[in-house]
C-alpha cells in the first residue's frame, strides 16, 4: 500500500500555532496564581545529633536557607534531596527532617525545620584479610590460603569533623604494602575547594605478569617480583552539590625482577630498568542518584582523562593517554519495581603498553557479569550492563535491643531479587594468538538472577548466578551494587 505525506495548509499551521500558545498562556497563569496562592518561606534550621560533624558541614549540603521562599511543592522536593544528600556523605546512618508550621492559622506560610541525624562510627582499624587475586571469585577457584595478604587499614572518617578523610595501610603477608592519605573536601569558607595527599610504597611477591587462555597467571619469589613507590597530590572543585572536578598530579617509580622480566618480556619497556613518570588525571563527576551505594532513581555520569609521560627526559619511553566515561541511568518501574542501565567507555592512545600498565576488562568494576574468572586484554572497551529488581524486602529498621548506642544498634536492611543482562567488547589487544586469548575482539554477553542485600555503613552484598555467551556458567559474590 502506499502511503503519501501531505502537506498541512496554512491555516491548518495557523490555529495549531494558536492553540499553542493559549495552552502555554494558560499553563503560565494556572502556574503564577498557585504559588501566588501558598509560598512558603523557610524559617529557623535546627540540627541535633551531630556530636562530631561540624555544623556547616550539614549546612552545605542542604538545598534551603533560612528565609528561602518556595512553592509547596518545590519545598517538599528540595526538603527530601536535602535528607538524601546528606545520607550520601556517609557520615549519618539515619537523616530525619521534620518541618513545623509558625503561625497559628495553619496556613504553612513560614516553615522551621529540624533536622535530627544518627552519626556513624567513624573509627575502623580494618584488618586485612586479602587476596592476591582480582576478586574473591577468582580466588574461589583455587581456594589457595597461602595467597593471603594480611595486616590492618586504619580509616578515620570524618577525621576533624569537616568531612576529611585519612587512611594508613600496613600490610604484610604475600605483597607488602605501606601508604598514608588524607582528604579534606573544604578548605575554603565556601566550601567549593579540597586538597588531598597519597604516599606509599609496595612490594609484591607475587603478581599477575601474563594473561593466557583468557585468564591471570601467578609467579611467586620470596626475594620479590616488583616494587612501586607513588605519591600525589590532587584538588577537587565541588561548585554545586551535584558536580565535582577532580585533578590528580602525581608520580610513580617501579623496578621489576629479572626472573619477571623472563617470565614475561613485555611486562614492562625494554632497556629501562626502572621506569618513573609523573601523570595527570582528571575526573569530571555528575551524581543525581538518590543513594549512592545502591541507588534506585537517579542517574550519574562521569568522564576521567589520565596522561602518564609529561614529556621529560627521565620519563621515556612512557607515554600513554586514556580517556573513560561512566553513565547510570536508574529508574522505578512500579511499586517495588526497579530497573536500570549502564554504559562503560575506555579509549587508549596509540602507544604502545606494557604490560603492567593495560588494564581492559576484568579489573575493578569493569567487567561483564558471567566473566568474572577472565581478563580481557585491550586498549579500548565498551560495556553495557541492565537489570530490573523487586523489592522481595523493602527498606526495614530494625533496634538491635543489646547493643546501647545508635551508632550500631539501629540497622536498617533490605533485600532485592535481580534479572540482568550484560555485553561487552574490547578492541585493539596486544596480547592473543600465541597466548590463545580469544576472548579480546569477540562479543561478550550474559544474562542471570540474584539476590542483593543491602544495609547500613554502605554494605551490600550480590550473590548471582550467571550464564555466558560461551556457556559457562557460575554463582559469583561481589560487595558492590552490580549499577
Amino acid at each position: 500500500m502506499d502511503f503519501k505525506f501531505r502537506t498541512p495548509s496554512v491555516k491548518v499551521l495557523y490555529v495549531l500555532v494558536i492553540f499553542h500558545l493559549a495552552v502555554l498562556r494558560l499553563s503560565t497563569v494556572f502556574a503564577q496564581t498557585d504559588s501566588t496562592l501558598s509560598i512558603i518561606t523557610v524559617g529557623s534550621i535546627e540540627l541535633s545529633g551531630n556530636k562530631k560533624t561540624r555544623e556547616n558541614i550539614i549546612y552545605r549540603e542542604l538545598l534551603i536557607a533560612t528565609g528561602n521562599k518556595f512553592a509547596p511543592d518545590e519545598f517538599s522536593k528540595r526538603i527530601n534531596q536535602s535528607r538524601l544528600n546528606l545520607l550520601n556523605t556517609s557520615l549519618f546512618n539515619f537523616v530525619t527532617i521534620d518541618t513545623v508550621v509558625v503561625n497559628e492559622s495553619g496556613v504553612p506560610d513560614i516553615m522551621n525545620v529540624k533536622i535530627s541525624v544518627i552519626e556513624r562510627w567513624y573509627i575502623w582499624p580494618v584488618p586485612i584479610v586479602q587476596i592476591t587475586d582480582r576478586n574473591l571469585n577468582a580466588w574461589l577457584q583455587t581456594r589457595d590460603f597461602t595467597r593471603i595478604n594480611y595486616g590492618v587499614d586504619l580509616k578515620w572518617y570524618n577525621f576533624t569533623g569537616r568531612m576529611d578523610e585519612m587512611d594508613a595501610i600496613i600490610q604484610f603477608g604475600k605483597n607488602h604494602h605501606f601508604s598514608l592519605a588524607y582528604q579534606n573536601p573544604y578548605i575554603d569558607r565556601k566550601k567549593h575547594l579540597g586538597m588531598g595527599f597519597e604516599a606509599g610504597y609496595k612490594n609484591n611477591r607475587e603478581t599477575g605478569y601474563l594473561t593466557q587462555d583468557d585468564e591471570l597467571l601467578f609467579a611467586f619469589d620470596t626475594d620479590g617480583l616488583s616494587t612501586e613507590k607513588y605519591f600525589s597530590l590532587n584538588s577537587t572543585y565541588r561548585n554545586n552539590i551535584f558536580t565535582t572536578h577532580q585533578v590528580i598530579a602525581g608520580f610513580r617509580s617501579f623496578s621489576f625482577s629479572d626472573s619477571l622480566m623472563e617470565l614475561n618480556p613485555e611486562y614492562s619497556y625494554s632497556g629501562v630498568d626502572e621506569p618513573a613518570f609523573l601523570y595527570l588525571y582528571y575526573k569530571l563527576k555528575i551524581d543525581h542518584r538518590d543513594i549512592k551505594y545502591y541507588p534506585l532513581k537517579g542517574w550519574y555520569a562521569d568522564l576521567e582523562l589520565n596522561k602518564s609521560g609529561l614529556g621529560f627526559s627521565f620519563e621515556k619511553p612512557v607515554d600513554i593517554a586514556w580517556a573513560k566515561t561512566t553513565t547510570r541511568f536508574y529508574a522505578q518501574l512500579a511499586k517495588r519495581w526497579y530497573t536500570g542501565i549502564s554504559f562503560i567507555g575506555k579509549v587508549s592512545s596509540n602507544a604502545w603498553q606494557p604490560y603492567f600498565m593495560m588494564q581492559g576488562l576484568g579489573y575493578g568494576r569493569d567487567y561483564v557479569r558471567g566473566y568474572e574468572y577472565n581478563v580481557i586484554d585491550g586498549k579500548h572497551f565498551g560495556v553495557i550492563r541492565s537489570n530490573v529488581k523487586f523489592a522481595l524486602v523493602p527498606e526495614h529498621t530494625h533496634s538491635i535491643g543489646f547493643i546501647p548506642t545508635p551508632k550500631f544498634g539501629i540497622i536498617h536492611y533490605a533485600f532485592y531479587l535481580t534479572a540482568f543482562a550484560d555485553a561487552g567488547y574490547v578492541w585493539q589487544p596486544q596480547w592473543i594468538g600465541e597466548f590463545n586469548n580469544v576472548l579480546p575482539r569477540t562479543l561478550l554477553a550474559s544474562v542471570g538472577l540474584g539476590m542483593d542485600l543491602v544495609t547500613y555503613y554502605d554494605k551490600v552484598v550480590r550473590i548471582e548466578y550467571a550464564l555466558n555467551k560461551s556457556g559457562k556458567s557460575g554463582i559469583f559474590i561481589h560487595f558492590i551494587a552490580g549499577i
